[in-house]
């Protein structure tokens, strides 16, 4: 038997009360049931068993009572566990003694080497000083301008434009040397030549036949020194360069091949009898040339003073002697 004032849950629910708006709805509905049933006596609040707190809690919607369920978090693994890494220490040196010479601006200590104050950081040696070896933090390295090459390629330059200015206005000595500079050579035939002694088979004239396999030899074995070689101009020439030819022929020498001229004197003779003398030293083997410039030269004489693989059993050759002029054209 239930209790007087306990609420019955389940007595039935009263109506719900209407809102303004529907006031109009609630009462024709009531006027119609009322025409159809008869008047009806309300009953009241204690008598029904539910409190009018319960039923206006049972009216006002719940937050969140309608809400969709959180969705379920999937599990996870335990992580792998992983060693620490070791950590690398690298070796410090030890702090220097600050026991070297006081700053002359802040009277600190600083080790010996410091450029620089530990205190106040100004230099420590002078600025104009140069004890150190080379440039340190926050100096900038001096430029060494090598002066002495650029005075010589202006001596040069200087020399250079002088011979050619020389040249183009017509001073004799400089307008001869640049026009031989740049003349152009033509071979001058001998008409005459003489040598001081020959050997059998190698006469003089083999030296001037333009032949490198026929050569004159000088008849004595050893360097032969003082033997000579002279050649002789038909007509004053314009003399340049002299083409030597050493040994027996123009390709190297071999063991069995004849002495070759080492040092000789070469004497040039003008047509005013004056004698151009030039002490020469060649190579062992190959057709070398030699600057010899004299105007008006009438005759060349070669006089040896010692030679290559001069032996008792071998006397100096030479295989061709050649001449060189400027050209007219």
């Amino acid at each position: 038997m239930p209790q007087q004032g306990a609420e019955d849950p389940t007595a039935p629910l009263p109506p719900a009360a209407p809102h303004d708006g529907d006031e109009g709805r609630g009462r024709s509905a009531q006027d119609s049931q009322a025409g159809q049933s008869g008047p009806s006596t309300p009953r009241p609040a204690g008598e029904q068993g539910i409190s009018e707190t319960g039923i206006r809690a049972l009216l006002v919607p719940v937050p969140g009572a309608n809400a969709a369920p959180p969705p379920e978090t999937p599990g996870v693994l335990p992580g792998r566990p992983e060693a620490a890494r070791p950590k690398v220490r690298t070796p410090q040196a030890a702090p220097e003694p600050e026991n070297g010479a006081p700053c002359r601006s802040c009277s600190a200590l600083n080790a010996p080497g410091r450029y620089f104050c530990r205190s106040c950081a100004i230099p420590l040696a002078e600025p104009a000083a140069e004890t150190a070896e080379g440039p340190y933090a926050g100096q900038r390295p001096r430029l060494h301008r090598n002066r002495t090459k650029w005075i010589t390629r202006a001596v040069v330059a200087a020399v250079i434009a002088a011979a050619v200015v020389g040249g183009i206005i017509g001073v004799p000595p400089a307008a001869r040397a640049v026009q031989d500079h740049f003349a152009k050579r033509v071979p001058v035939p001998a008409s005459k030549w003489k040598a001081s002694h020959s050997g059998p088979g190698h006469d003089a004239k083999l030296a001037f036949d333009t032949y490198s396999n026929t050569w004159w030899g000088t008849g004595y074995s050893g360097n032969s020194n003082g033997q000579y070689l002279e050649a002789t101009f038909g007509q004053p020439t314009d003399l340049l360069n002299v083409l030597i030819t050493p040994g027996a022929s123009a390709r190297p020498p071999q063991a069995a091949d004849p002495a070759r001229p080492h040092e000789f004197d070469l004497v040039v003779t003008d047509t005013a009898a004056k004698q151009h003398i030039w002490h020469l030293r060649i190579n062992d083997g190959g057709a070398q040339k030699l600057d010899v410039p004299v105007r008006n030269a009438m005759s060349v004489r070669l006089v040896l003073r010692s030679a290559y693989g001069a032996t008792d059993e071998k006397q100096v050759a030479i295989a061709e002697m050649e001449f060189f002029s400027r050209s007219t054209r």
